[in-house]
C-alpha cells in the first residue's frame, strides 16, 4: 500500500508569496527570464461545477497547485512563475455532463489553440524556455496536448504538458471516503476545494447524484482516455443521465479539506520532481553548447 502522509523536513526555509502573473511588474518577469525562471500556464475553464462549488473551480485549482508547487520549487532555489490563467476551456462531456447548466462559458477547439498558441509564444518571445501547460478542464486535454508539441517543434522552447488527474487518481483508495466512481463536481474535486479556497465552497447545498450504471459486462479499459482510459466514448448510453439533477457525479458531501490537502500535497511534490529533472535537462544541455 502506497503512504499519503508527507515528510516535513526539521528546517526549512519561509514560503515565499507567490504572485500572480498580473501582479508582477515587467521587471520581475525580466529579472525571472534572466534567471532561467520556468512558467506554468494552469488551462482551466468557467463551467458549472454543481450548486456547491463555483463557476471557476478548474481555474482555482490550477493557481493553488501552481502556487504550492512555485513554494515548493523556491525551497531548492528553483523559479517557477504562476503564468497567464487560460481561463476558458472546450465544452463539457456529454458523458459527464449532458445538460446545460446556466454559467458555462465555453470556447470552440480552434478558439482555445489559438489562444494558446498566441500566449506561449509572447512569453517565448519575451525569453522564456521551459513552459508548463497545467490542465486544469479535462476537455481542454487534446489541444493542450497539440499545442504543446507543436511549439516545442517550432520553437527553441521546451512546452510540456501536465495531467495531475492521471497521477493522483491512483491515490484515491487510500485518500477518499468514497467506493464508487466519483466524477465532475463529487468527492474528489470538492477536497481540493475545500484545501485550495475553502470560503468558496457551498457544502449546505452539495448532495449526491450517480448516473445509472449499465448493466453490460464491463470492457477492459473503458474510461475517457483523460483520466488514463483508451476508449473515447463521447455521448451516455440512453438513460443513463434521466434523472440528473444538479450538474454533478459523485458524493461530495463526503468531502474533507484533509483529503483535500493529502491531494495537493501529492500533486505538488510530483510537479517539483518534473520541473527539477527538465531543470537539470535545460542546464546540461546549455552546458554542452559551450564546449
Amino acid at each position: 500500500m502506497r503512504t499519503v502522509a508527507c515528510k516535513n523536513k526539521a528546517k526549512q526555509k519561509p514560503v515565499p508569496q507567490i504572485k500572480m502573473y498580473e501582479e508582477l511588474t515587467w521587471q520581475e518577469v525580466d529579472a525571472a527570464i534572466k534567471s532561467g525562471a520556468a512558467i506554468m500556464l494552469p488551462v482551466g475553464a468557467t463551467e458549472q461545477h454543481g450548486e456547491h462549488l463555483p463557476l471557476g473551480t478548474d481555474n482555482f485549482q490550477g493557481i493553488e497547485i501552481t502556487k504550492r508547487a512555485a513554494a515548493r520549487l523556491a525551497k531548492d532555489g528553483i523559479s517557477l512563475l504562476l503564468g497567464p490563467i487560460i481561463g476558458f476551456g472546450l465544452k463539457p462531456f456529454e458523458i459527464e455532463t449532458p445538460k446545460e447548466y446556466p454559467g458555462t462559458v465555453s470556447v470552440s477547439s480552434g478558439t482555445l489553440k489559438a489562444l494558446m498558441e498566441d500566449v506561449c509564444s509572447e512569453l517565448i518571445r519575451m525569453g522564456f524556455r521551459l513552459i508548463y501547460l497545467l490542465r486544469c478542464h479535462a476537455e481542454s486535454d487534446v489541444i493542450i496536448q497539440l499545442v504543446a508539441k507543436e511549439l516545442t517543434e517550432k520553437t527553441t522552447a521546451q512546452v510540456i504538458s501536465l495531467n495531475y488527474l492521471v497521477f493522483i487518481r491512483q491515490y484515491y483508495n487510500e485518500i477518499l471516503r468514497t467506493k464508487r466512481k466519483e466524477g465532475h463536481g463529487g468527492e474528489p474535486e470538492t477536497c481540493r476545494m475545500l484545501a485550495a479556497v475553502p470560503h468558496l465552497v457551498h457544502m449546505d447545498r452539495a448532495r449526491a447524484y450517480y448516473p445509472k450504471e449499465s448493466k453490460e459486462e464491463k470492457i477492459e479499459c473503458d474510461a475517457l482516455p483523460y483520466v488514463g482510459g483508451a476508449i473515447g466514448r463521447y455521448r451516455p448510453p440512453g438513460a443513463m443521465f434521466a434523472d440528473q439533477k444538479g450538474g454533478i457525479t459523485g458524493d461530495p458531501r463526503l468531502a474533507t479539506a484533509e483529503a483535500g490537502e493529502k491531494m495537493l500535497a501529492l500533486i505538488t511534490e510530483w510537479i517539483a520532481k518534473i520541473v527539477r529533472r527538465d531543470m537539470e535537462v535545460s542546464l546540461q544541455r546549455a552546458k554542452s553548447k559551450k564546449y
